[in-house]
């Protein structure tokens, strides 16, 4: 299976560049000339500085009616180089990478994910997109909200992270970032690396993809981990990947339509009866009763991995705090600027206008007089 993956504005290119660091296919395009100089492994010829024009290369601000026409300004650059990518070989799935709540992720990432559905129709666009910490405040909350809107009716699926729930208390905000975006990575890699690898059943791309074409909604991506040893039971386990502590969404898995399931360790943990009692709990939980899975039995391996995608999800809570702060908000900020309006035309009605106090007359009509002549006859009456 072939993915590509772009990211786009600050938080996207930082996740790109992650996955660029474990080999996969990365673009990174950014406003910010400083944001795509700090990347450490997306090559340099990948890097597109877009919206030059507008910003200088400094960034949109979280702006992103300036994201959007820093994109569709210089879309042409960013198709050809994608186009130059690809080559004369299929991508199975474009993945782009941002943050909800910035400027150039937020305004720019429909934009594209527009573009790449009308030139590549039998590619999957997936928004993966970082959902804003809660004290970050309303603006990203407002960005949030309008690119969900946006990206819902273009996007095949959008993998929403909740970095509330993924964030460790004890971070600072730096280190949260790096963990959270890490996080996602890793989680994400796991499982396109198992995607067409041999093995007792085998996840191939026909499968993701199928589980991903979800007509707009919400896609979660679970995980559990633990070493072998201690691995008492392999159900429990897996039924532990798809529970809300190994979810990157708070989301109702019961509204989901779709899932697969990866598990990946050594031969002897990897029991049949654990397996199949754990896939079929979560069969019969959601809605689509629909189920992919593989199995990986691999003797080198001393930890147990459990990937577990969900996707047709419409019922969420970390989704619908965002969608309901962002419309009270707007409704209360427009009453704000309605009743600001009102206030202004109810001081200043019945005054008058210039011409109204000032009689006609006052206006000096002719042409002005020579300053030197005036001065000149002011001293002459001055000495008499």
């Amino acid at each position: 299976m072939r993915a590509l993956i772009i990211g786009i504005g600050q938080c996207g290119t930082k996740i790109a560049d992650l996955f660029s660091l474990v080999d996969f296919e990365t673009l990174a395009i950014n406003t910010s000339r400083g944001d795509l100089e700090y990347l450490k492994h997306v090559p340099h010829e990948r890097r597109i500085l877009i919206g030059e024009g507008i910003t200088g290369g400094k960034g949109v601000n979280a702006n992103p009616i300036l994201g959007r026409e820093a994109m569709k300004r210089d879309l042409p650059v960013v198709m050809r180089k994608i186009g130059s990518i690809i080559g004369y070989e299929d991508v199975d799935i474009f993945f782009l990478t941002f943050g909800f709540g910035g400027g150039t992720g937020a305004g720019g990432t429909p934009i594209l994910a527009e573009a790449l559905k009308e030139e590549y129709p039998d590619s999957l666009v997936v928004a993966i997109g970082a959902l804003p910490l809660r004290e970050e405040g309303i603006r990203p909350t407002i960005n949030a909200a309008i690119t969900i809107d946006k990206l819902s009716k273009i996007a095949d699926s959008i993998i929403a992270i909740d970095n509330n729930k993924l964030r460790g208390s004890g971070d600072d905000i730096t280190h949260a970032y790096e963990r959270i975006n890490y996080t996602i990575v890793e989680r994400i890699a796991s499982l396109l690396a198992l995607v067409d690898v041999p093995g007792e059943q085998t996840l191939d791309a026909s499968d993701l993809k199928f589980v991903l074409k979800a007509f707009g909604s919400f896609a979660t991506v679970g995980y559990a981990k633990a070493e072998a040893g201690r691995v008492k039971s392999l159900s429990r386990l897996i039924i532990k990947s798809f529970e809300n502590e190994g979810l990157y969404l708070d989301a109702n898995i019961e509204s989901a339509l779709y899932g697969l399931v990866a598990v990946h360790g050594p031969p002897e943990v990897l029991k049949a009866g654990d397996i199949f009692e754990a896939l079929d709990y979560l069969t019969n939980k959601i809605k689509g009763k629909q189920i992919f899975r593989g199995f990986y039995p691999d003797p080198r391996e001393r930890d147990v991995e459990v990937v577990t995608l969900l996707s047709g999800i419409y019922d969420s809570k970390s989704i619908e705090d965002i969608i309901i702060t962002a419309r009270n908000y707007a409704q209360s900020f427009m009453r704000a600027k309605e009743e600001a309006e009102s206030r202004k035309r109810e001081l200043l009605s019945g005054l008058p206008d210039f011409d109204d106090v000032y009689p006609a007359g006052d206006v000096y009509e002719g042409t002005f007089p020579d300053v030197d002549e005036v001065a000149k006859r002011l001293r002459r009456e001055k000495d008499d």
